[in-house]
């Protein structure tokens, strides 16, 4: 392992992309990770960063999406559940409790916020690696006895429906201590930004991986005065400070300071000095400068509406001052409890906005057309999973209508399996169905596919070769192309109306 660390005036970003591109010049399969709130911004900055502007063995993601890199091809035969399964476990547990067998809660049994703040619980647990045991110091021993018969009636209705509970990094710990992953990581590089803490699964896997991996790099900012200091309580740096000697004292790994010739933003560096000097009662010379005082703002408000509000009329004046809604980042340290006030205050200001939150990729359209190809030729031409991937989206021109059509004969005919598939259709009702018509569609559907996957065993560089002309038979490139320019419009139209608000975490 690796620890850097570099002061206020210095672009610890920079200093990494250099450390990846390094890695990467060696072979070495590098990962940057970054929290979940700022993936996005990090993963610009470190594209603008890299000499080439991209690169294939870099690849910019959080803790939980690099966990689905390693764990993608396992096979799972457990039913996965998302937040509304696991909701559901949690409204049958209850439904099953009477109301005296619950001494606080019993009267919340069917309540909706109630189930919810369930299922937020459990996975803050899953998080912390801790059970609902450990919550020991509760207000009332009557709450936590609720908690524990819920909790625990749920985790039996988890085991006997064979439901995988487990998170994604949990899944991952797994993998890892079985051995099968160890080839892979060994060529691996993680390099880690942006971070003054970790939840507790995320230091059980760094943990892991300081085993397997090739290098682990980690960087945060703190001054070399503050992390020599026998004293931090309250310093500016205190956080990234107890974060580094944490770490040093874990791995045995001394920190190096680090910079670089570039000089980052000067404002803030003399705000953290001055805000330094302070704490430890030391005298500097400098001055903040009313640029200075223009880069860094403190309010003190009496609510947290008043507070919405001050945000509300400096949007507005930086609207006047000429910047646009696309420049405008709003970071909130409670997304939910900030809900309400944000949505009615920003409309009194008629301030468009958006939350930009964690979304899951198994909704993107090249994942489902992937994955139906995939079950296409698992299960033997099963008809959910070709009407999947013709309604990815990127499966050929067909029309709606054409695509409507033939869903509906596939299932009045209940055609089932590669025979059927690649057979004339021929049974029909009283002629209600356009059998030729159907049968061109079936023809333009499925020969394709089953070119591609009847193919018999043969090189990976001719099945690639088949892979890329099939791909342009159905036309793949361009309905993506398509696809991309509608979002991207869309997007663009959005960013431009809006604000984004996203979550500090």
């Amino acid at each position: 392992m690796k620890l850097l660390y570099t002061d206020m005036s210095q672009d610890l970003t920079e200093i990494l992309t250099e450390q990846a591109t390094s890695h990467a010049q060696k072979g070495k399969r590098v990962f940057y990770i970054a929290p979940n709130a700022l993936s996005f911004e990090k993963e610009r900055k470190v594209l603008e960063y890299l000499p080439q502007s991209a690169s294939f063995e870099i690849t910019v993601t959080r803790f939980t999406q690099m966990a689905r890199y390693f764990i993608l091809n396992t096979s799972n035969p457990k039913t996965q559940l998302d937040d509304t399964g696991l909701a559901m476990i949690f409204y049958k547990v209850l439904s099953h409790m009477g109301d005296d067998e619950l001494k606080v809660y019993g009267r919340l049994r069917k309540d909706s916020n109630f189930i919810n703040q369930l299922v937020d619980l459990y996975k803050e647990l899953q998080q912390a690696n801790m059970t609902i045991l450990d919550l020991q110091y509760l207000d009332q021993a009557e709450k936590q006895e609720d908690l524990v018969k819920i909790f625990s009636a749920a985790q039996d209705l988890l085991l006997a429906g064979d439901f995988d509970n487990q998170s994604k990094l949990s899944s991952f710990f797994e993998e890892i201590n079985s051995g099968h992953l160890d080839k892979a990581l060994s060529h691996m590089v993680l390099v880690i930004d942006g971070f003054t803490r970790f939840s507790a699964e995320e230091e059980a896997l760094i943990a892991l991986l300081n085993e397997k991996c090739h290098q682990i790099v980690i960087g945060t900012y703190a001054s070399q005065k503050a992390y020599k200091a026998n004293f931090v309580y309250g310093n500016v740096y205190q956080a990234s400070v107890d974060f580094l000697r944490t770490l040093a004292q874990t791995y045995k790994v001394t920190p190096d300071y680090v910079t670089t010739d570039k000089e980052g933003n000067p404002s803030f560096a003399r705000i953290s000095h001055l805000l330094e000097s302070r704490h430890d009662f030391s005298t500097i010379d400098e001055q903040l400068t009313d640029q200075d005082k223009e880069a860094l703002q403190v309010w003190e408000v009496v609510n947290q509406r008043e507070e919405v509000a001050q945000v509300a009329k400096s949007i507005r004046q930086l609207l006047a001052d000429g910047k646009r809604y696309k420049d405008i980042l709003v970071l909130l340290g409670d997304e939910e409890s900030y809900k309400l006030q944000v949505g009615q205050i920003f409309r009194k200001f008629d301030i468009p906005y958006y939350f930009g939150k964690e979304e899951t990729m198994s909704s993107h359209p090249l994942v489902q057309f992937v994955d139906s190809l995939e079950r296409i030729k698992r299960y033997n031409y099963r008809a959910e999973d070709l009407l999947n991937l013709v309604k990815s989206g990127l499966y050929g021109g067909f029309t709606q209508e054409d695509l409507d059509l033939f869903e509906y004969y596939v299932n009045f005919a209940d055609i089932k399996g590669r025979h059927k598939f690649l057979s004339d259709f021929t049974a029909n009702s009283r002629d209600k169905y356009d059998l030729d018509r159907i049968n061109a569609l079936r023809s333009q559907l499925v020969e394709p596919l089953d070119k591609l996957l009847n193919s018999r065993k043969q090189k990976g560089s001719s099945l690639l070769k088949k892979l890329v002309v099939f791909l342009e038979t159905v036309q793949v490139p361009s309905q993506m192309a398509a696809l991309t320019a509608k979002a991207s419009e869309a997007e663009k139209n959005r960013m431009n109306r809006s604000g984004r608000l996203s979550p500090n975490s």
